[in-house]
């Protein structure tokens, strides 16, 4: 009789371990390989994978020639669309999933797959960053300098609204050579996936442009390029009004046109993050009369969030007030800050 039970309990142990074997995820590499595991998500064109062998792995989705589920799995398409169900087999670039919810198995390329598995976004995403740069030195050179600048964006599926500004200041000799602040605010709304309308203000002093105070209010739409952890670019453009206090010159006002570009990457396993946010704005009296104003860089992890930013900052209107001293601003710093993700 016991020698009956463990023939059984052998016989089960081999059962179990060929379901074990066969119960396994299977992804096919363009090069000819293969991995056997669990996927876990493919997200900014990352597909990750649980093996018994060496943990998780993550493999460019480019790579990816077809791949298999035993589970079924959700996939958000290029247009934002999302279909769950079973993986069915298919050709090389190619995916098909069985699902309840239509008679027939929906079929797709590779390249339209956006993300699978996608991590549960919070209700609001917020991106928050707050940076200083001081400069101190005395002796045959007196010099102090100061710089600080912050910014919140927070993103819900139809709506975006983000703040900031910046101030900075220099003095030399114990004399003012650098006083200027700038704040702003806007809001998009999607009308689409990738379609905003946005309306957006900005405030501006600049003591050595003679500019008292600058306020610009503008509307338009926008178009969301890329939207990825790893990848962002939007343009928009559309009518803004212009209304310009000057501490010497005679004050003005004008409407204008204005456009706006805002990307950022990471690179390098998202150890470098390179930066670029453009605001243009001209008049439609005077196509002379216009002014930019632009921030890029390149940021990186220190430690738990704390982050070190390479930043060159370039402004320039093309018609100054005659109290200022020159028509453009450059600046070349070094800041330290911190950054929030949720």
């Amino acid at each position: 009789m016991k020698r009956h039970f463990d023939i059984l309990g052998l016989v089960l142990s081999l059962f179990l371990l060929s379901g074990t074997t066969a119960l396994a995820d299977e992804v096919h590499l363009k090069n000819g390989d293969r991995i056997s595991g669990k996927i876990i998500r493919m997200e900014g064109e990352k597909l990750v994978v649980k093996t018994d062998y060496a943990g998780e792995i993550s493999v460019a989705w480019q790579q990816v020639a077809s791949v298999t589920a035993d589970e079924k799995i959700k996939v958000v398409l290029g247009d934002g669309s999302t279909i769950e169900g079973q993986t069915v087999d298919v050709g090389e670039g190619k995916m098909k999933l069985k699902s309840e919810k239509v008679e027939e198995p929906l079929s797709f390329n590779l390249a339209e797959v956006q993300a699978i598995n996608p991590k549960a976004k919070p209700p609001v995403r917020i991106t928050a960053r707050a940076n200083v740069g001081i400069i101190q030195e005395s002796g045959n050179t007196d010099t102090d300098n100061l710089r600080l600048d912050g910014s919140f964006v927070g993103r819900t599926d139809k709506s975006r609204f983000g703040v900031g500004g910046e101030i900075n200041r220099e003095k030399s000799d114990d004399e003012y050579t650098v006083k200027n602040w700038l704040a702003y605010a806007n809001y998009d709304y999607f009308i689409s996936q990738k379609w905003y309308w946005y309306v957006g203000t900005m405030f501006e002093n600049d003591e050595f442009a003679d500019l008292d105070l600058r306020s610009t209010i503008g509307t338009g739409v926008g178009y969301q390029v890329f939207e990825t952890e790893t990848l962002n670019l939007s343009l928009s453009a559309g009518p803004a009004y212009v209304d310009e206090n000057f501490i010497l010159a005679e004050d003005n006002d004008y409407a204008a046109g204005q456009w706006a570009v805002n990307y950022d990457q990471y690179f390098f396993d998202k150890f470098l993050q390179l930066f670029h946010n453009q605001t243009g704005v001209v008049s439609l009296d005077d196509s002379s009369d216009w002014f930019l104003k632009t921030r890029q860089g390149v940021r990186f992890p220190l430690y738990r969030g704390i982050t070190g930013t390479l930043q060159y900052n370039y402004d320039y209107d093309h018609n100054p007030s005659p109290g200022a001293k020159e028509n453009y601003d450059s600046k070349l710093m070094f800041l330290v800050g911190y950054q929030f993700k949720n």
